[in-house]
């Protein structure tokens, strides 16, 4: 599943489809041109978002220079702490005012990220009131935590990347130091760019959180591998190296048991 391959095959499908709906429609020429106009405009969707990241490392780059600024009058003791400040504060220090304790203030916030950085659990969402849900996708119980243990019944989460495959799971909790086997299912908590470079050997991919268009489920969607997510608390009860059926187009995880090493090596193959 090289990137260029699966580009390649992607485009040649596109094509094909348009045709087809093309000939259905009786505008072959209509659906043909707005299918080559859409495909080739479609990546300036992407302008805004970098737009605002690039004015958001300008902004990052200026604020370092003035935290060094402030750290050399000894009001903070890194450049990096002026990140830590609220709005109120920076316009405090901008206009040359005095802020009491602020070196007290970063201690106690740096203390707080470290406790929030030691959670094993990150909510689904937070309601406006506060309230947080942990909980996956809607299902039957299969996939909550409250459901059974040992419960034999599959886990079911939201489907976001069609197709059924059949392999290994690998836990993943730090791409970085984690090395995955070709064809091995990605099982982690969430994504984001870094992890990218994992799709290319994964056959499938489980997460705990995400939605429709969440990181993983786009990338699983372009490199062509099945994809379950929501599925709550999906890195403790999977385990590196069971052999499990993903269901990208229903939503089910189910763990497959009792079989020799030969039925094994042939559902995989």
């Amino acid at each position: 599943r090289a990137p260029d391959r699966v580009i390649r095959a992607g485009e040649v499908a596109a094509m094909e489809a348009a045709e087809r709906l093309g000939k259905e429609l009786g505008r072959p020429r209509l659906v043909s041109f707005l299918a080559r106009r859409v495909r080739s405009i479609a990546g300036i969707r992407e302008l805004p978002k970098f737009t605002m990241i690039r004015v958001l490392g300008i902004l990052r780059v200026r604020m370092l220079r003035e935290g060094e600024k402030l750290a050399d009058a000894g009001i903070i003791d890194d450049p990096r702490d002026l990140f830590l400040l609220y709005d109120d504060e920076l316009k405090s220090l901008a206009g040359g005012g005095e802020l009491e304790d602020c070196k007290k203030l970063v201690r106690e916030r740096k203390a707080a990220m470290a406790r929030e950085g030691e959670r094993t659990r990150i909510p689904r969402v937070i309601a406006s009131d506060g309230f947080a849900f942990y909980g996956g996708a809607p299902s039957d119980g299969g996939g909550r935590a409250d459901a059974k243990e040992g419960a034999d019944a599959p886990l079911r989460g939201e489907p976001v990347s069609p197709g059924t495959y059949i392999g290994r799971i690998r836990v993943v909790r730090d791409p970085s130091e984690t090395r995955l086997n070709h064809g091995e299912i990605l099982c982690c908590h969430g994504t984001d760019p870094s992890w990218t470079p994992l799709f290319l050997s994964s056959g499938a991919l489980v997460m705990e959180v995400g939605g429709l268009m969440t990181h993983g489920s786009v990338v699983a969607r372009e490199y062509g591998i099945p994809a379950v997510v929501g599925l709550e608390k999906v890195t403790e009860r999977l385990t590196t190296g069971q052999l499990v059926r993903v269901d990208g187009s229903s939503g089910v995880v189910e763990v497959i048991d009792d079989l020799d090493e030969k039925e094994t090596q042939n559902l995989i193959q």
